[in-house]
């Protein structure tokens, strides 16, 4: 059957000298993949359109046993600003599109977790204030999706935040996944940031890189086969100021 829905762009490899996949987390079906062809005719499938965390709307051919569906066409539901052409942003996008393509698993429809990325994705594109912390907010507040959210509710000063339970805790934990004292108030201050307030946090450029790094430890920890993400190297650097 063919099917109309919105999604957001992951990730695009080639395929062949014609085609290519590219994977999306749609609205409707969750996680899915698309073949789409570099040859569409009187620009029905721009590939400008296939950028990391373009928000588009799709036609396309959708069969439940089979794996890689096939694209018709699709639109931008949603232009962007100004990502595309802000350097910092940019980098922003290609780190989160790259986490976002490893942890995105689930083929089915999860509404909240849907609006919440575009949401971000939309707040990034328009921020004017705090771009530097944004993707710190983002994957933390993106745990509360993911079933790990950290628990504040035993939080202490000069307690420990222990990776592995996703608590604090008075003791260093008897295992090496935790953060110190002063690491764990730091990251405890993530979970008051939003997409609104991101300009009200300091960090230097050795405490963001820290901070940033410790919630891919604590991803990689909550999560199977988390890789090392590629990307991270870029976006340290464009921050590195």
């Amino acid at each position: 059957m063919f099917v109309k829905t919105q999604a957001i762009v992951l990730h695009k490899i080639k395929y062949s000298d014609s085609d290519a996949i590219v994977c999306l987390y749609s609205r409707e079906f969750g996680r899915i993949s698309y073949l789409v062809s570099n040859k569409s005719k009187k620009g029905k499938l721009s590939q400008s359109l296939l950028q990391p965390l373009s928000l588009i709307e799709y036609e396309g051919e959708h069969k439940g046993s089979r794996e890689l569906q096939r694209l018709r066409e699709a639109h931008c539901y949603q232009p962007f600003a100004d990502l595309a052409l802000n350097p910092y942003k940019n980098a922003i996008s290609l780190f989160l599109s790259e986490v976002l393509y490893r942890v995105l698993m689930e083929e089915e429809r999860n509404l909240p977790l849907y609006d919440y990325l575009e949401q971000g994705i939309q707040m990034l594109d328009l921020s004017e204030k705090g771009t530097a912390n944004f993707h710190l907010a983002f994957l933390i507040h993106l745990t509360k999706f993911l079933g790990f959210y950290p628990n504040l509710e035993e939080n202490r000063p000069h307690w420990y935040f222990d990776l592995t339970a996703g608590s604090f805790c008075p003791t260093r934990p008897p295992h090496n996944a935790w953060l110190s004292p002063e690491d764990a108030a730091r990251f405890a201050t993530l979970l008051r940031m939003n997409f609104e307030n991101l300009h009200l946090f300091r960090f230097d450029r050795h405490q963001r890189t820290q901070l940033l790094r410790q919630i891919l430890d604590y991803y990689r920890i909550h999560l199977t086969d988390f890789p090392e993400i590629k990307s991270l190297a870029i976006l340290e650097e464009m921050f590195d100021d």
